[in-house]
């Protein structure tokens, strides 16, 4: 009886590997998920944690089902229709309201199963999850059907993108409305940022004033994937190796045609950056030497004859933490270190944090100056 309702129910997908019904999967919220209304992209893997290259967008909205039998009251996540930001849509050109009130929750926006992950019936249904958040595309390497297959999210540092780790599933059956649906048994794990973030904070050190022209930031990583199940040859998390991440420079702060910034230590002036965000990275591995983030820091009074500081961040980034790099400025030499100051929740809450800090090192001018001053400094090189 069980099969032949499956057979008239289910979806015509053809050819099916087994008699069995392909349904949507209802999913259920980690509590240390995001806040506030959001969407999910779910991906699926797996016994061998390979990419099955199914995935299904969700969001915070729910809805739930008593059953009839055991009186057993379940709260589900509703499929949710999204853009390629991850955006809810109301339709295909409307985005939905701020409270996703007005989304499309149709079932066909979810997770499909049947049983099954390949076209080989007489593997085990061993099955693994991995969230982001918002629900933006997640990419199969390589991107033509092979085996194996390794899932990536594109990963760009101005946008907050939050990751799960990937967590074990089964999946129970039910009758849901005339239509068989399967729930699992693993919620949506819980969700991190993976980047971290950076001030740079200038003051003077051995001088009594000194002056900031421009402040650099090169080797800047403005992509990356992100990979979201560990399978040779990738480590899940950040791949530098396969050359698909893209770098740029970024100007921090520059005089201009105007003066250079005066700090003056007996009034404990400083400079502050903005906050930049780089992927989390064990910078300090030799490894990853060349994407360590290089900061040029150009002083001195007169801006014909700049002094050059090269900072190279040797240090490791966690992500979800945010760090101060302090720069001090002394006649010969910048005094650099970097201090874990606060974390953020997977809310976004920030923490204060009281930590040592770490020295990223000793990094020498161009030339020695006086106090204010650009002694033997060397003539800035223009293009024209």
């Amino acid at each position: 009886m069980f099969l032949l309702q499956c057979l008239l129910a289910a979806c015509r997908r053809e050819p099916l590997p087994e008699p069995e019904c392909d349904g949507l999967v209802m999913l259920s919220l980690d509590t240390k998920a995001p806040g506030d209304p959001r969407t999910f992209r779910v991906a699926l893997f797996d016994w061998n944690d390979e990419f099955t290259g199914r995935t299904g967008s969700y969001c915070t909205t729910t809805q739930a089902h008593t059953d009839a039998n055991t009186g057993t009251t379940r709260t589900w996540l509703n499929p949710c229709r999204v853009n390629d930001a991850g955006t809810a849509m109301k339709d295909g050109s409307t985005e939905a309201a701020a409270d996703l009130s007005d989304a499309d929750t149709g079932g066909q926006w979810g997770l499909r199963w049947g049983g099954y992950v390949s076209n080989n019936p007489s593997w085990p249904w061993n099955v693994s999850l991995a969230v982001v958040s918002p629900a933006v595309p997640v990419h199969p390497e390589p991107a033509a059907p092979s085996e194996p297959m390794y899932a990536y999210v594109n990963w760009t540092p101005g946008a907050a993108l939050f990751i799960s780790d990937p967590a074990g599933a089964t999946f129970t059956g039910t009758w849901l409305d005339g239509e068989y649906v399967y729930t699992s048994s693993t919620k949506v794990p819980a969700l991190r940022e993976r980047r971290a973030s950076v001030t740079v904070h200038i003051e003077c050190g051995d001088l009594d004033e000194g002056y900031v022209q421009s402040v650099t930031l090169t080797n800047h990583i403005t992509s990356a994937r992100y990979y979201l199940m560990e399978k040779t040859p990738y480590a899940r998390g950040f791949s530098y190796a396969d050359g698909h991440f893209t770098t740029a420079g970024e100007v921090l702060y520059d005089c201009g045609a105007g003066d250079p910034q005066h700090l003056e230590k007996a009034n404990g002036d400083y400079w502050n950056s903005a906050m930049i965000y780089f992927p989390e990275a064990a910078y300090s591995e030799n490894s990853l030497e060349s994407i360590r983030p290089e900061f040029i820091v150009m002083l001195g009074s007169d801006k014909a004859k700049p002094f050059k500081a090269r900072v190279v961040l040797n240090q490791d980034l966690t992500a979800m933490t945010h760090y101060t790099l302090s720069l001090r400025i002394s006649k010969a030499i910048v005094y650099a270190t970097l201090t874990a100051s606060a974390t953020w929740d997977a809310g976004g809450t920030m923490t204060v944090l009281d930590e040592p800090s770490d020295n990223v090192g000793s990094f020498s001018l161009e030339a020695a100056w006086n106090d204010g001053g650009s002694h033997d400094a060397t003539d800035v090189v223009t293009t024209p």
